[in-house]
């Protein structure tokens, strides 16, 4: 399979990044199987169990993902799952990831 640049795939006409993807638009997207994105998925689970992400971060059915939360965890990944690197890694901001995230510009956090 061909892998695309994001600028290419949404010009191809294909859909585009939405804010709670399932594993099969991950996998339309981003190219890897679904099987692979369902794992991901299952590993977010475990991070919102400790702490790390809010529990709106995963959607009903079908099981979808918070597209923030999953570009946090593919970015820190290696390091949340090593118990000593896991303290080096910054709180999750939605905020810095909207900067450069292509779904959103800009992220409004309502108290």
């Amino acid at each position: 399979m061909e892998v695309m640049s994001r600028k290419t795939y949404i010009e191809t006409g294909k859909s585009s990044p939405k804010l709670f993807m399932t594993a099969d638009q991950l996998s339309e997207y981003e190219g890897m199987s679904g099987a692979h994105y369902r794992s991901i998925i299952r590993e977010i689970e475990k991070q919102i169990k400790e702490g790390r992400y809010p529990e709106t971060a995963i959607g009903g059915s079908p099981r979808s993902v918070n597209y923030y939360v999953y570009r946090d965890y593919m970015t820190n990944r290696r390091r949340l799952r090593n118990r000593n690197l896991k303290k080096t890694v910054k709180p999750f901001n939605p905020a810095e990831i909207a900067q450069i995230c292509p779904l959103v510009r800009e992220v409004v956090v309502m108290g």
